[in-house]
């Protein structure tokens, strides 16, 4: 069977089991998705790096934030 077949039948399918079909479909594509994301990693030296331009930028508020 073609996907334009199974499109097809989901067409005519009543709203309630189309509402079913959706459902399956969107888990299928938050399945994908969790498992296709690669956590990123940075060395410790883009780290530090990164940090301390954060923290030079934003000092005035970090040091509101922490009194």
């Amino acid at each position: 069977m073609s996907a334009l077949e199974i499109i097809e039948q989901i067409k005519a399918l009543p709203l309630e089991e189309k509402v079913e079909v959706a459902k399956f479909v969107q888990q299928l594509d938050l399945k994908a998705a969790a498992s296709t994301v690669e956590p990123r990693y940075m060395d410790e030296a883009s780290f530090a790096t990164a940090k301390q331009k954060v923290f030079t930028k934003h000092s005035d508020l970090l040091s509101k934030l922490a009194q």
